[in-house]
């Protein structure tokens, strides 16, 4: 019998052994490339699960002091990396009555197709322009944005509306076929003074720059869609029981499914690298906005938000999950913004438009000069 227990308590101490060392690899997957070392990234996608799981592995060790203590230390400084994907509450600030304050819309719209069936694309095109509209919105940032490419008057052959804000700035689209691609749309309230775009080896437009034109002064605004990582097929993983998806042929979907995360991260990896180099040579303060497609531990985002504002740090609560078909949290969507622009509030408001749910955020601009 004491064989058995020594036993149990030696493998529960490997078990709390490699939750540590998964936890110290989350801790430092923001700092590596894909590129170099891709599977470093999926620690980086399970750091909430993994540091939850840590500490309710380590509650039955409080009389074994040394490994308390040792997991304890790891928890404490695993817990600002867990901040940025959960939040118990935030400030709540007082707006002046002098402040002019913007909203911004975040939203990647799926092509205005309803993930549930239950609207036409014309009918959701309407209900978001209602949102639109009843938020006030001076910035909306749309990614897959529906456009029929050749036709004369552009996205009005596709949809009945008009963008929904007076200035538009479309991603790079090659004309000439009667077909609809989804582009990136920021449109403005405000003058857009420059418009520009990142692109990737191939000539493949992930983000767009449009520098808009405030009373304060001008704001460089990204709007982003970074490399999706297609799992049509494992959406049952995310959001129903995985045994359907482990009962056809485990092993060639498990492969199937790696293949495409490689693939996603080291994509990822190289366009924030480019976002974040144009981001520094911005004349101006910046705000991106759009889907990352990747979580806040992760390589793309901590690189694209070096020397920013996470939106949802300022003012957001919970773990504010961004992607609809998911039961685990998943945040994949961000507003940042440089220091001289002050966020007053952050909302996830939980539509049932899209696979992805818009953020709003309302600003103010303290600053127009870059720091």
């Amino acid at each position: 019998m004491k064989i058995i227990v020594k036993i149990i308590r030696l493998m529960y101490r490997l078990s709390v052994l490699l939750l540590i060392a998964a936890l110290i690899a989350g801790m430092a997957s923001p700092l590596v490339n894909p590129y170099y070392f891709w599977p470093m990234a999926f620690p980086g996608l399970a750091y909430p699960l993994l540091w939850t799981a840590l500490l309710i592995a380590m509650l039955p060790l409080i009389r074994q002091k040394r490994w308390f203590r040792g997991a304890l230390l790891v928890l404490i400084a695993g817990l600002p990396q867990m901040t940025s994907h959960f939040m118990w509450s935030s400030e709540s600030k007082t707006i002046p009555e002098s402040a002019d304050l913007y909203t911004l819309i975040s939203y990647n719209t799926l092509g205005f197709s309803d993930r549930d069936g239950n609207f036409s694309n014309y009918n959701v095109q309407f209900k978001a322009h209602d949102f639109f509209k009843e938020e006030n919105a001076d910035i909306i940032c749309m990614q897959e944005y529906p456009i029929r490419k050749g036709s004369v008057k552009m996205y009005r052959k596709n949809m009945n509306l008009n963008p929904p804000l007076p200035v538009n700035h479309f991603s790079w689209y090659q004309p000439g076929s009667i077909y609809l691609e989804n582009v990136l749309l920021t449109s403005s309230a405000y003058r857009i003074i420059n418009r520009g775009a990142v692109f990737t080896f191939d000539d493949d437009d992930y983000a767009i720059y449009s520098d808009i034109e405030f009373p304060e002064g001008t704001v460089r605004v990204y709007n982003i869609h970074l490399q999706s990582l297609l799992l049509k097929g494992e959406r049952s993983l995310l959001n129903d029981s995985p045994s359907a998806y482990l009962k056809r042929s485990a092993l060639q979907k498990g492969f199937l499914t790696i293949r495409k995360l490689k693939r996603a991260f080291v994509k990822r990896s190289y366009q924030a690298k480019g976002i974040a180099a144009s981001i520094r040579e911005s004349p101006w303060p910046v705000i991106v906005a759009g889907d990352f497609n990747d979580t806040p531990g992760s390589f793309a985002r901590h690189t694209i938000s070096r020397g920013l504002c996470d939106a949802f740090n300022a003012a957001g609560r919970g773990f504010s999950a961004t992607y609809a078909l998911s039961h685990y949290p998943l945040r994949i969507d961000y507003v940042l913004t440089s220091p001289g622009i002050k966020v007053y509030s952050y909302e996830r408001r939980k539509t049932g438009y899209s696979d992805h749910y818009p953020l709003i955020v309302r600003f103010s601009i303290e600053n127009g000069e870059k720091n």
